[in-house]
């Protein structure tokens, strides 16, 4: 979605100067302030409209119109798939609350940061006020980094984007569930909520990462007695601490697996991120694999990706477990 073009004049008939502009007069250079504008025509809107029709027209929901910023249409909005292969952290809403148009801060989640303004697209609305918020908004969205924080943020982000490259070489598509584990699976919620894949695949033990939360109506209620459940009220944000659960939810994982028969479905919303980080921390904690062999592992048998502030508590947990078998080799 990089192929769309604008004109590289978009105004004709204005001309900015610097100090540093040479002069095509033969007169002397006047004593002026220190950035001027030669100001021909000023165009009309008929002429800014012309520009704009001679743009390529384009067929795609979406194309990135500037590095890394999108322009795209309420399909592509929606598309919470797509907006993931895309990469895209932030949402600008321009219709927000308009009619057919989902955007907002809880069809998102926290997997996206969004920004909605309630435009009407009429020649008496005034747009004008906007500006400045939409503009700063685009601008921190694209000169974050991923959303962390902290005096270690750059060498972090090293590491992450080293992380990143891993989980980029997996080829496979993104499917409902798949086994990345013996007996230990990787799902999204329509496969937990569909008892019949449930007892297809004989899963014993569901543990949901999205407990709670919109969408997902898990709980042991509702699997009654063919399945054991654990809930963890993930969200998928950059702030929230996931480490916090990595003990417990490696050591249902273990508990489930080791039982008779036991299978695990492990599941958030999309199976691609919180679900994916939590069995990567029990490959760690209980498969004794580096958080780079568990990814490498991982990628071979799901397409995941777990958002930063994610790879970065992992990647803490890898040094803790390195330090500690460093001391003790049995650990």
């Amino acid at each position: 979605m990089t192929d769309s073009k604008f004109p590289s004049a978009a105004v004709k008939g204005v001309k900015c100067l610097t100090q540093d502009s040479k002069q095509t007069s033969d007169s002397e250079p006047k004593d002026e302030e220190e950035h001027t504008c030669e100001t021909g025509k000023i165009p009309s809107l008929q002429e800014l409209e012309e520009v704009l029709y001679s743009a390529p027209r384009s067929c795609r929901h979406g194309d990135e119109a500037w590095p890394n910023l999108f322009l795209g249409d309420m399909f592509m909005s929606h598309d919470k798939f797509g907006l993931w292969e895309l990469g895209i952290t932030h949402v600008l809403n321009a219709a927000h609350g308009k009619l057919c148009c989902k955007g907002s801060d809880d069809f998102y989640g926290t997997t996206v940061k969004y920004h909605g303004v309630p435009a009407n697209d009429l020649p008496t609305f005034d747009l004008s006020p906007f500006f400045y918020p939409a503009s700063e908004f685009i601008h921190q969205a694209l000169t974050s980094g991923g959303g962390m924080s902290g005096s270690n943020q750059q060498q972090d982000l090293v590491l992450i984007k080293e992380l990143e490259l891993i989980l980029d070489s997996c080829a496979l598509e993104l499917t409902t569930v798949d086994e990345v584990w013996p007996n230990l699976y990787i799902g999204n919620v329509a496969v937990a909520q569909n008892r019949k894949t449930l007892h297809r695949l004989s899963i014993t033990h569901v543990l949901n990462a999205a407990h709670s939360k919109q969408g997902s109506i898990g709980d042991q209620s509702f699997y009654k007695d063919t399945c054991v459940y654990f809930g963890i009220p993930a969200e998928d944000s950059d702030h929230f601490d996931m480490s916090q659960y990595f003990k417990s939810a490696a050591d249902f994982i273990h508990k489930g697996l080791k039982s008779k028969d036991g299978k695990v479905l492990v599941h958030c919303i999309m199976g691609v991120s919180r679900s994916a980080t939590l069995v990567l921390a029990y490959l760690m904690l209980r498969q004794h694999l580096s958080l780079r062999d568990a990814l490498r592992h991982v990628v071979q048998k799901r397409a995941i990706y777990p958002n930063r502030n994610f790879l970065s508590l992992l990647l803490k947990l890898d040094e803790q477990l390195t330090r500690k078998r460093s001391l003790c080799p049995l650990l």
